[in-house]
């Protein structure tokens, strides 16, 4: 066999780190703090989030094993949760970090066992638990106002200018459950509910001024696959990649929301079919062009959408019309191959 020339060397080289400065890529875009580990529970890789999170240098993660950032008392609990992972199961627990500046960081561990390596995300606990004491400590000094209250009428005046703070307070915390109960909670954009509730509203405003409407429909091809083979762990952070390749683009004006499972939808306002058609092909280009874990053992060998497009017209004059519209031209991308638009 004859020996393989020095430009096809070169070429296998410049695609080997071309595919690495891929997965970099898509390593940084996880906005969680992120680890891959071998077996043995020694640092391979982690994303920027995660060096933040622990305060380390890469060269001196390199140094370490994950037991190296666990307080003693919480061993046991990452011993076992690293054995269930080597048997092939995920795990999902409570447990605390310990910073390179000795801070104890609560935080939620997630973990799998893939290709021979630990794939660990970690949630930052420690707003949400500061949050949580300081309503704590809000309701018994409120408490504890009421009481003296009661005790000393000369203190009226201030409980009672302390209940309208307190009542800003929770207007201020209602609102903040008003916008979560319009958000997805893994992806981070708008869910279902709000999607209807914006795309109806838009159908009303077009028949008004007439202005141009139109609809996306963007499915992942074979996420399925992609999820069964790798677990949803892997598929979480595909759902929340492909959602910032979304946005990417679309405009700024314009309304996505995950419509369900791996299906999203892009509102986009004050356009025709011919933009319309342009911001799906960039939609489904950015997608084509990422570079995902595991990407090539899917049946296309690469992580693809496909992508129906409709646009509100004197045949398609109704909400349910434009949804139905989309999703048969997305059905119609899906029988034509997939990773294709179709409208």
């Amino acid at each position: 066999m004859e020996s393989p020339s020095l430009k096809e060397i070169r070429s296998k080289v410049e695609a080997l780190e071309k595919e690495i400065r891929l997965q970099r890529s898509i390593l940084e875009m996880i906005p969680e703090p992120f680890f891959i580990l071998d077996r043995d529970g020694e640092f391979l890789k982690v994303n920027p989030r995660g060096r933040e999170l622990l305060g380390y240098s890469p060269e001196e993660l390199r140094q370490k094993a994950f037991m190296d950032v666990v307080p003693i008392e919480d061993l046991i609990r990452v011993r076992d949760g690293f054995d269930e992972m080597r048997k092939g199961k995920e795990v999902r627990f409570r447990t605390q970090i310990i910073s390179r500046l000795g801070e104890r960081i609560p935080v939620e561990f997630m973990g799998v066992l893939k290709e021979n390596a630990l794939f660990i995300m970690l949630r930052d606990l420690k707003e949400r638990m500061e949050i949580e004491e300081e309503l704590e400590r809000t309701k018994k000094e409120f408490t504890e106002k009421i009481r003296e209250r009661d005790l000393y009428a000369r203190e009226a005046e201030v409980i009672r200018d302390l209940y309208k703070e307190k009542l800003k307070e929770i207007e201020v915390m209602k609102e903040e459950a008003v916008r979560l109960s319009y958000t997805d909670d893994l992806t981070g954009i708008y869910n279902h509910r709000f999607f209807i509730q914006q795309l109806t509203l838009e159908v009303e405003r077009q028949k008004r001024y007439a202005t141009p409407l139109s609809l996306l429909m963007i499915d992942i091809d074979y996420f399925k696959n992609y999820n069964d083979a790798h677990g949803h762990l892997a598929g979480d952070q595909v759902l929340k990649a492909i959602a910032i390749l979304i946005q990417r683009g679309v405009r700024q004006s314009d309304i996505i929301a995950r419509y369900g499972g791996e299906e999203f939808s892009a509102i986009l306002i004050n356009t025709g079919k011919e933009k319309a058609l342009e911001i799906a092909e960039r939609v489904r280009k950015n997608v084509e062009e990422a570079r995902f874990p595991h990407e090539r053992a899917q049946p296309n060998k690469d992580l693809t959408v496909s992508v129906g497009v409709a646009t509100f017209s004197t045949s398609i004059s109704t909400l349910t019309d434009l949804i139905r519209e989309a999703d048969h031209a997305l059905y119609r991308a899906k029988k034509g191959g997939r990773n294709r638009i179709e409208g």
